[in-house]
């Protein structure tokens, strides 16, 4: 008698959340960004309190979070100048989840 294996797909629990936390530079319209592994991306986080905390890398006075749509963030990595290619949730500094967007 055959049987068949049952295997997750890999990735399938890896979603990003609905809404997202961004930094933003209002003056400027710069957005906090991060390179991981030569992959550059606009940063995002599923908490407010991530994105405090990113903040405090980021040698820019008057970085405020935005609160935004999967979508909307998507859009915004969308229009960050290359090398930005990617929408980074960075819930882990040291193993990212990563959408591409180009």
């Amino acid at each position: 008698m055959s049987q068949t294996l049952i295997l997750p797909l890999l990735g399938l629990e890896d979603t990003f959340p609905e809404n997202l936390y961004v930094l933003h530079h209002p003056s400027s319209n710069r957005y906090g960004c991060f390179c991981h592994e030569g992959i550059h991306g606009l940063a995002c986080f599923s908490t407010e309190e991530g994105a405090v905390r990113f903040a405090e890398w980021i040698d820019l006075v008057g970085m405020t979070t935005r609160e935004l749509s999967f979508d909307e963030a998507r859009e915004v990595a969308k229009d960050r100048p290359l090398p930005v290619v990617s929408l980074m949730l960075l819930d882990s500094l040291q193993s990212p989840k990563i959408h591409f967007v180009r």
